[in-house]
């Protein structure tokens, strides 16, 4: 790629998102003194599925990772993705504010190789059940805003909506169930798993995921972790699934982080 157009590149995409960023912080400058957040870190990554507990007022937490993906047979490719970050803010009592950027994304197949970086979205999480319950849920909802590059943009802002649940039984279940519409095309996504302990700062979970985008056959998955608590504020984690269809990809491993102050 030629100099000038890597710096046009460049600029189409840090542009908006700086914009995005500075609209972001300006919305959360109006947010309540701090109050104390319970301890440990509740996440949202990394399985698919989205936790329902809202931030703390006036507590950021920043989680981002990177993952690897691989597809065989006749469409054969390979994906190396990052920062997959996802900023969150604790704007109100039991409300948050998302500004979601899945970064750069790398892609090599038959047909060559694709690189490039992907939407913005900016969303509002609201808690409508609190915690202490053995229900508890969340509502979300977005805007994914065309910051992308190329094809890995849909050039169009699109709207996106989302209930994220978990449950407190004899077994631990989270799940989502999410709308979102992209070039005039909607897709449904819906997830459930299970939450496992295996130990103070250990824990695991499996996760089953359907996608079921309109005028295409529906994609499962079957998805895994294990996460480290390595302090009340700070998590890392290892990841990774499998397609149970054709249509899903093979497999992909994945780490990240997530941080709260």
């Amino acid at each position: 790629m030629h100099k000038s157009s890597l710096n046009s590149t460049y600029a189409g995409c840090l542009n908006p998102a700086i914009l995005a960023v500075c609209l972001f912080w300006c919305i959360s400058a109006q947010a309540q003194d701090s109050a104390p957040e319970p301890a440990p870190i509740n996440t949202e990554r990394p399985s698919f599925s989205s936790s329902p507990v809202a931030l703390g007022v006036g507590y950021w937490q920043i989680e981002a990772g990177y993952q690897f993906s691989h597809s065989g047979g006749s469409m054969r490719s390979e994906e190396h993705s990052y920062p997959n970050s996802l900023l969150r803010f604790g704007l109100r009592d039991h409300l948050e504010l998302q500004l979601n950027w899945a970064g750069y994304s790398s892609t090599r197949s038959s047909d060559g190789t694709t690189r490039g970086y992907k939407d913005t979205s900016l969303g509002v999480k609201w808690q409508v059940l609190d915690q202490g319950r053995r229900f508890v849920a969340a509502l979300y909802a977005g805007l994914s805003m065309p910051m992308g590059s190329g094809n890995l943009s849909s050039s169009e802002t699109d709207p996106e909506a989302a209930l994220f649940w978990t449950y407190q039984g004899t077994l631990d279940w989270f799940g989502t169930a999410k709308y979102s519409d992209s070039g005039d095309r909607y897709k449904l996504e819906n997830a459930v798993g299970i939450n496992l302990s295996l130990g103070e700062i250990t824990g695991a979970y499996v996760e089953y995921k359907g996608t079921f985008p309109e005028g295409a056959g529906p994609v499962h998955d079957l998805n895994l972790g294990l996460t480290w608590l390595l302090d009340p504020s700070f998590q890392v984690d290892l990841n990774g699934g499998v397609g149970l269809n054709s249509r899903a990809t093979d497999y992909f491993i994945g780490t990240g982080f997530a941080v709260r102050f």
